[in-house]
C-alpha cells in the first residue's frame, strides 16, 4: 500500500509503547466499548509510531469514536511514510514476543529477538536465539523463491547447532518445507479484544492447518512438538502418520499417585508434574543380585508391559543402587549411627515446606503493611535460601499454601511479588488457577488482575492497618492509672467484668448495623478491659472483621479514585480549566480519604494535572470560547456569502472581541466549536481565515482539522487543499 495524499495517516492501529526504538507493541481495537480497557493503566503519550513498525518515531493519539473505528492518530504536523498501518501491521513483534517468552518458559535462556537481521528488512523476518546463540528459531514472513530460502537455510545452519522454522500466513515456503521433511510450522495473529494473540499450525500435505496455541507446544532436541506432531527414535513425524496403537489396560489398583504439581493449564485439559507409586512385578536374570529392602534401585536394559491381570511387568537387565532423595530417605534406627550426608546433597537440601511457607508469608505481610512489593530473591533471602534455587513447580506448590484459607474475597497475597521485567510472576497465572480462577485470560487480563490484587493487598494489610492505628484514640490519664497493675504485684484475671460484657455487646451491635466508628471505639475501650487470653480471641475477629471492611471500603474509594484519574489522563488535553479544575478537586478529595501510600501513582498525575491547570489559568473558560464561536460563525458565514477570506486581525476588528491575541490552542479551541456543526460533506468555515496577506493558510488550520477528524494533508499539499476547499466554498454561494 503504498503512501499518497489518500491515505489517512491517523487511521493507524498498532503502535509501540516505552518510546520509539521500542519492540513492545499495542493493538488498538476497533470497537469503542474496548477502548477503556485498552487504555487501562495508560496514557495519551504512551505510543509512538515505532521504527520497528517501519514508521516515523512520532507520537500518536489514540481515538475513540462511537460511530466508526477507533485508531491512532499523527499529531500534525505529519510527515509519515509509513506503510502498513492495518491490525496486522506489527505481528512481526507479536511473534518475536511470543516466542522469546515461549523459550523461556521452556527453560531457555532466549535472546532479545532480532526484526532486521542482517541484509533484512522489517517485516521480513525474525529471529530469536537461544542456548548462548546455538540454536535459533527463525520466522519467515516475508516471500522468498525455493533457491534463496534454502540458500539461507544452508547458511543459518553452519552458524548454529539447531535451526527451528516458522513461516507466515503469506510465506509459501512452508510448501517446500512440507515437500523436505513431511511437514511445516505456520505461525499467525488473531485480534482478541485489546491485544493480538499468537497461534502455531502444522500444515501437513492435503490437510488444513492444525492451528492451537505456542503454551500447547514442546521444545525437544529435534525440533518443535504441536499436538499434531509426534516425536520418534528417527525424528519428529506427523502424528497422524503413526499407526496407532490401543492404550494399555492397566488395572486401577496397579499405581498410586503422589505430589501431584501443576505445570500449565489449556482450554481442555490441565496437566500436572507427578510421581507414580506403581505395584508391578519385576522380572531378572537368575544370577541377578535381588534387591534388598532398604534401598533403592533403577533398573538397567528395561523393558515395560502389561500382564494378562493389567499389572505393570517390569523386565530388566539388572539393578543398581540409586541415591534416594533426601524427604524419601527412611529414618536410621537409634541402634546403628547414621552416615553424615555428602555435601552435595547437604547444600541440596531444603528447609520443610512448612518452613518455607510461614517465612513466605510473613515477608509478604510485612511488606504489604509497609506499602511495599516482593521479589522472589527477596523471599528466598529472608528463608535463608540464598543459594539455592527454587522450580517454577515448587514455586507453585508453596505459594498456594501460603494463600491458605482461601475466604470469598480475601485479595491474594502472592501478588505483591514482581517478576524481573517489572510485572507479575511467571507463576502468578499458576497460582491464580490453583485457587480456583477457572477460566483463561489473556495477558492483559493477567496484568490487570495482579495490579488490582495487589492494591488490594496493600489496602487490605497496609494502609488501612496503620489507618486504623493511627486514628486510635490515645487513653485517658485516669483510664491509664485505673488499669496500671501495682508495682511488684501480679495482675489476676478478672471473671465476668460487667464493663467489658457492656462494650461487647456494644461492639457486637455496632458489627450488625455496620457502625464501624462505634465499633472501632467500643473495641478500643473494650481492649483496656479484657479479662482473658479468651476474650482477646474474641476482639481479635471483630478487629479482623473491622479492618476487612475498612480495606473493602478504601479499596471501592481507590476504585473510584482510578477511574477518575484514568479518565483525567485520556481526556485531560481536551477539557478546559473549568472543567479540569472541577475534576481535579474531586479526584484529590478521593486521594486524601485512600492515603498517600495507596494514591502514590495517583498523587503524580493529579500533580501534573495542577501544573498543567496553573498553565492555563489565563486562558479562556469553555462559556467565553462558546460565546467567542457564535460570533466567529456569525462572521465567516458572511464572508463565505461575499466570496472573502479574513485574517485573524480582519475577524477581531469585526467581531470586536481580541481574538488575536489569544493563546493559539484557545484559538484552535473557538474554531472547532464554530464548525463543530459543519456537515463532513462542507467545506469548514476555518478555512475562510488566511495568513497575513491573505494567500495561504493560518498556521493553526491542519489542527482543527485534526480534531474535527478530517484528512490532514501533507505540509507540500496544504497550499492546494487550501484552495479546493475555497473553491468549495465559493460553489455553495
Amino acid at each position: 500500500m503504498p503512501y499518497s495524499e489518500a491515505d489517512d495517516t491517523r487511521k493507524v492501529q498498532t503502535a509501540v509503547t516505552y518510546g520509539a526504538e521500542s519492540d513492545q507493541p499495542v493493538f488498538l481495537p476497533y470497537a469503542h466499548d474496548n477502548f477503556d480497557l485498552f487504555m487501562r493503566g495508560r496514557t495519551r503519550d504512551d505510543f509512538y509510531c515505532g521504527v520497528l513498525l517501519g514508521g516515523c518515531g512520532a507520537k500518536l493519539s489514540p481515538k475513540r469514536y462511537m460511530d466508526k473505528k477507533c485508531h491512532f492518530a499523527h499529531r500534525p504536523p505529519v510527515h509519515c511514510h509509513r506503510t502498513e498501518v492495518g491490525e496486522s501491521s506489527a505481528d512481526h513483534l507479536y511473534i518475536g514476543q511470543a516466542i522469546a517468552d515461549w523459550l523461556k518458559q521452556q527453560g531457555r535462556k532466549a535472546s532479545r529477538p532480532a526484526y532486521k537481521p542482517h541484509g533484512h528488512q522489517v517485516r521480513d523476518v525474525v529471529d530469536v536465539s537461544h542456548d548462548g546463540g546455538r540454536r535459533l528459531v527463525r520466522v519467515q514472513l516475508a516471500r522468498r523463491s525455493k533457491h534463496e530460502w534454502e540458500d539461507e537455510d544452508a547458511k543459518l545452519r553452519l552458524r548454529h547447532v539447531n535451526l527451528d522454522w516458522f513461516f507466515g500466513p503469506d510465506s509459501l515456503v512452508a510448501n517446500w518445507q512440507m515437500e523436505r521433511q513431511g511437514y511445516a510450522l505456520r505461525v499467525q495473529c488473531r485480534s482478541a479484544g485489546a491485544s493480538r494473540v499468537v497461534e502455531v499450525g502444522a500444515q501437513f500435505p492435503e490437510m488444513p492447518v492444525e492451528w492451537t496455541s505456542l503454551s500447547e507446544c514442546t521444545l525437544t532436541p529435534d525440533g518443535i512438538l504441536t499436538p499434531g506432531l509426534i516425536r520418534m527414535p528417527d525424528g519428529i513425524v506427523p502424528r497422524h502418520a503413526v499407526n496407532s496403537e490401543p492404550r494399555l489396560g492397566i488395572s486401577s489398583t496397579s499405581f498410586l499417585i503422589t505430589e501431584a504439581t501443576p505445570t500449565h493449564t489449556t482450554a481442555t485439559h490441565r496437566w500436572f508434574d507427578t510421581t507414580l507409586r506403581v505395584t508391578a512385578r519385576l522380572s531378572l536374570p537368575a544370577r541377578a543380585a535381588s534387591p534388598e529392602g532398604q534401598h533403592t534401585y533403577q533398573p538397567t536394559n528395561a523393558s515395560l508391559s502389561i500382564d494378562g491381570d493389567g499389572t505393570w511387568v517390569v523386565q530388566a537387565q539388572s539393578l543398581e543402587q540409586a541415591q534416594a532423595p533426601v524427604h524419601a530417605r527412611p529414618r536410621a534406627s537409634t541402634s546403628s549411627p547414621a552416615a553424615p550426608p555428602s555435601p552435595s546433597a547437604e547444600r541440596q537440601a531444603l528447609p520443610p515446606e512448612a518452613n518455607l511457607v510461614a517465612s513466605f508469608r510473613a515477608t509478604m505481610e510485612n511488606a504489604a503493611s509497609n506499602g511495599k512489593v516482593v521479589t522472589t530473591t527477596t523471599l528466598c533471602r529472608e528463608a535463608a535460601l540464598q543459594d539455592r534455587v527454587l522450580s517454577a513447580e515448587q514455586w507453585v506448590r508453596l505459594l498456594l499454601a501460603v494463600e491458605q484459607p482461601r475466604t470469598p474475597g480475601k485479595p491474594v497475597l502472592c501478588a505483591l511479588i514482581k517478576g524481573r521485567d517489572g510485572g507479575p510472576a511467571p507463576f502468578f497465572r499458576e497460582v491464580l488457577h490453583g485457587i480456583g480462577w477457572t477460566r483463561d485470560f489473556s495477558s492483559s487480563d493477567l496484568l490487570d488482575i495482579w495490579l488490582r490484587e495487589r492494591r488490594r493487598v496493600l489496602a487490605a494489610y497496609g494502609s488501612e492497618r496503620r489507618a486504623m492505628l493511627a486514628s486510635l484514640p490515645a487513653p485517658s490519664p485516669v483510664l491509664a492509672r485505673e488499669h496500671r497493675p501495682p508495682a511488684h504485684t501480679k495482675t489476676t484475671p478478672i471473671k465476668g467484668d460487667p464493663a467489658f460484657d457492656a462494650l461487647l455487646d456494644i461492639a457486637h451491635e455496632a458489627k450488625r448495623s455496620t457502625d464501624l466508628d462505634t465499633l472501632e471505639r467500643s473495641l478500643w475501650l473494650a481492649e483496656q478491659k479484657a479479662p482473658s487470653t479468651d476474650t482477646h480471641e474474641v476482639l481479635n475477629a471483630l478487629t479482623d472483621w473491622l479492618v476487612d471492611q475498612r480495606a473493602d471500603a478504601l479499596y471501592d474509594t481507590w476504585e473510584r479514585l482510578s477511574a477518575l484519574v484514568d479518565a483525567l489522563n485520556r481526556d485531560g488535553d481536551d477539557l478546559h480549566a473549568d472543567e479540569l479544575r472541577r475534576i481535579l478537586r474531586d479526584a484529590k478529595e478521593l486521594a486524601e480519604e485512600v492515603g498517600a501510600d495507596l494514591a502514590s501513582a495517583e498523587y503524580g498525575d493529579i500533580t501534573r494535572w495542577q501544573q498543567h491547570l496553573t498553565e492555563l489559568s489565563d486562558r479562556l473558560t469553555l462559556k467565553q470560547i462558546r460565546g467567542h464561536a457564535v460570533a466567529v460563525r456569525v462572521a465567516l458565514r458572511q464572508n463565505a456569502r461575499a466570496g472573502r477570506t479574513t485574517t485573524w486581525g480582519g475577524l477581531s476588528r469585526k467581531i470586536g472581541a481580541p481574538l488575536a491575541a489569544l493563546h493559539p490552542d484557545d484559538k484552535v479551541a473557538v474554531l472547532v466549536e464554530a464548525d463543530r456543526e459543519t456537515r463532513d460533506d462542507k467545506p469548514l468555515l476555518s478555512t475562510l481565515i488566511a495568513a497575513h496577506g491573505g494567500v495561504r493558510p493560518h498556521s493553526l488550520y491542519p489542527q482543527v482539522l485534526f480534531i474535527l477528524d478530517r484528512p490532514v494533508p501533507r505540509p507540500s499539499a496544504l497550499f492546494m487543499h487550501w484552495r479546493m476547499a475555497l473553491h468549495q466554498h465559493s460553489e455553495l454561494r
